[in-house]
């Protein structure tokens, strides 16, 4: 498995976009902070639009394993839990993530079993993303922390 390094989750947010243009879904597998740093950074783009954000910090519910980033070929933003326990069917585990032609990018500090969850996908790297420095990202000089991220969410992408 590759791994890629990225100085900034605003690299990553270009990685992804540039990779989705070319018809590709790129999910990048990460914990509540990374994934919290990275919409931001998606969310200013003009050409994205947002779909479902399942994004809650983990004071809220008590989850604290990795969340699903996702960028659609339509250029929408994804994001959910990647750890589920079904009741209902008795799953417990990681799901299934991203399509066979899809990209999976997975934080080094992630669990292994995210690598089973990605095995059908067409390309999958371990990531590294370098310093947390906001002075290199655009979303971080207005939006701190998730309720800031969902206001200049809903400034930027009003409903129809």
């Amino acid at each position: 498995m590759d791994t890629i390094s990225f100085s900034t989750h605003n690299d990553l947010a270009y990685y992804m976009i540039d990779k989705a243009t070319d018809g590709k879904m790129v999910t990048a597998a990460l914990f509540y902070e990374d994934a919290k740093e990275l919409l931001k950074e998606l969310a200013c783009y003009d050409e994205t639009t947002i779909g479902n954000i399942e994004l809650h910090e983990p004071i809220w519910n008590g989850y604290d394993k990795e969340f699903y980033v996702t960028l659609d070929d339509e250029l929408c933003i994804w994001i959910e839990e990647a750890y589920h326990e079904v009741e209902e069917t008795n799953f417990k585990g990681y799901f299934r993530f991203g399509c066979d032609d899809s990209i999976a990018l997975i934080d080094g500090k992630a669990s292994s079993l995210l690598v089973k969850a990605a095995e059908e996908n067409e390309y999958i790297a371990e990531i590294e993303i370098g310093s947390n420095n906001c002075d290199e990202c655009f979303a971080c000089d207005d939006t701190e922390d998730l309720k800031d991220i969902i206001e200049f969410i809903f400034e930027h992408f009003p409903e129809e």
